[in-house]
């Protein structure tokens, strides 16, 4: 695409899809299960799909339980645990499903909100009540990509009442920098009410085949088996995944380093610009201007042919959440983010808004 075609392309930056087709071996993978067994029922338990993730984790297959997406998966969770009147704590903004799980299985949802955008592990304590039974925690958080360390994950872990399950969202984990990949999901093995979900929709790039998985220690075993489908996850979607997982990481360390370097760039126009963002650890960043609001700046974005994710959809008048999905993007990103600023300096840009 020449620079006139990207001057009047539209930057979809809205959504957090990975912007790219998986590699051919697992598409071919998926065709090729189509063609040999779409007339016959898949593996229930997915037993080689569990075994690579046992492997790969360093973990026992009967920890592992494959299911049709992280949130498919989150919400079947919640409807074993709660009980109409129980409580689900979760820090807000989040990813807007935790409520409504919540309230699918006639439980309440109470939301504890961040602190600068980071999940406030005093003030979640301070919220757990006789009724809570799930505390919910998306890590890296969507939509601020704010990041909870384990260490203060263990600290919560260790002073939550014994009644109480913490169901550990990291579909976007793999973006995070911090700490090594799996620092969090080890402590299953310490903490039996400890349930960890991971996904294959963002980074490993299979969002239409709704596939995620959940781990726990061997003594929720009960809990595990109540997560798993009752028929299983269709042959195609194991194939695929079962093909991802063996190529190894040469994929996605390319798309981390993709990500780590546009999150960079971001980050340091956001200071440059003085413009308001928590450290973002995700594939995306949440960002502010003062004297405007997430519409007005969404608004701003738009005629600049990039689409943004408003925080008012989630209650937050004043944000935005922004993907990081190439390189030419970000360009277009920092161009409007230095004009965002330009125009806000003088005035410009809110009064064209308002």
């Amino acid at each position: 695409m020449n620079s006139s075609s990207l001057e009047r392309y539209v930057f979809d930056l809205s959504t957090t899809e990975w912007a790219e087709m998986p590699a051919y071996e697992v598409i071919n993978a998926a065709v090729f299960a189509a063609r040999g067994c779409v007339n016959g029922y898949p593996d229930h338990s997915a037993v080689k799909v569990r075994e690579v993730l046992a492997e790969r984790h360093g973990l026992q297959a009967d920890q592992f339980v494959l299911g049709n997406g992280a949130g498919n998966l989150l919400q079947t969770a919640a409807l074993t645990l709660l009980s109409p009147d129980d409580d689900l704590v979760t820090p807000w903004p989040s990813y807007p499903l935790y409520p409504l799980m919540a309230r699918r299985a006639g439980a309440r949802p109470v939301p504890v909100a961040l602190d600068e955008g980071q999940v406030d592990v005093e003030a979640l304590l301070a919220a757990v009540g006789e009724r809570t039974r799930v505390v919910v925690i998306c890590n890296p958080n969507d939509p601020t990509g704010t990041y909870l360390h384990s260490g203060l994950l263990a600290e919560l872990l260790t002073r939550l009442p014994e009644r109480v399950y913490v169901l550990l969202d990291e579909a976007i984990v793999h973006f995070q920098d911090c700490e090594e990949e799996d620092a969090c999901l080890r402590l299953v093995e310490d903490f039996p009410r400890l349930v960890v979900f991971r996904s294959f929709s963002n980074a490993y790039g299979l969002s239409g085949l709704r596939a995620g998985y959940a781990v726990a220690s061997p003594e929720a075993a009960h809990l595990l088996d109540s997560l798993a489908p009752v028929l299983g996850v269709n042959a195609l979607t194991q194939a695929a995944v079962h093909c991802a997982l063996q190529r190894g990481d040469v994929e996605l360390d390319r798309r981390r380093e993709m990500v780590t370097e546009q999150r960079r760039r971001v980050n340091d126009a956001l200071a440059e610009h003085a413009l308001d963002g928590p450290a973002s650890e995700a594939h995306f960043v949440w960002m502010r201007v003062a004297g405007m609001t997430s519409m007005q700046l969404a608004a701003a974005f738009q005629r600049a042919g990039v689409v943004v994710f408003p925080g008012s959809v989630l209650g937050d008048a004043e944000h935005l959440r922004i993907s990081l999905k190439s390189a030419a993007a970000t360009d277009r990103l920092l161009t409007v983010l230095a004009d965002v600023a330009a125009g806000t300096a003088c005035g410009d840009l809110v009064r064209s808004a308002a």
